[in-house]
């Protein structure tokens, strides 16, 4: 039993030249075509109402975030851990303070209104943020550097006060 493979390719590129050159397939691709349309209008209209046109990175995130690299940020905070590798408890304070004023620069940048971080952590709810309780923890330790000239902080207590706020950080994926 010969199968002429030929004379089936030929047969079937004719039956679809027929399909295609018909009135019927011209009616489908009429129709296909008036509802490619309208999806796209449909989507336009969708972005439009969204808000796409005003401000293309809080329509696409759902907030403002910073556009700074993440490049950018992995080397300030390498800046801010490299403080910890001193034993000095100044180099702990500082690499605190720093990492705290970091936060407060992505809080202002993601919309949080305040004069300083109290006001903006005040403003945070656990459902916007997880980490609010634990970052208002973080912040009373800065406080407490600023506040209290004889507050002693040791390295694991900088390192646990630290790490709060490389996961916060980190939970709004800018590191």
């Amino acid at each position: 039993m010969n199968i002429d493979i030929l004379s089936i390719t030929n047969n079937f590129i004719e039956i679809a030249k027929i399909f295609l050159n018909s009135s019927f397939f011209g009616v489908v691709k009429f129709f296909i075509a008036i509802y490619v349309t309208v999806l796209f209008v449909d989507l336009v209209l969708l972005l439009i109402v969204r808000g796409l046109g005003g401000n293309i990175r809080t329509a696409l995130s759902g907030t403002d975030m910073p556009t700074t690299s993440k490049k950018k940020i992995q080397k300030r905070w390498m800046e801010i851990e490299n403080r910890l590798k001193s034993n000095e408890e100044s180099q702990y304070k500082l690499a605190i303070l720093e990492a705290d004023g970091f936060v407060n620069e992505v809080l202002s940048g993601i919309g949080y209104k305040g004069k300083n971080m109290t006001e903006k952590l005040e403003e945070v709810t656990e459902e916007q943020l997880d980490d609010a309780q634990v970052i208002r923890e973080a912040h009373k330790t800065r406080n407490e550097i600023i506040n209290n000239i004889n507050f002693f902080i040791d390295r694991e207590h900088t390192q646990e006060t630290i790490n709060i706020y490389k996961r916060f950080l980190e939970n709004l994926e800018m590191m």
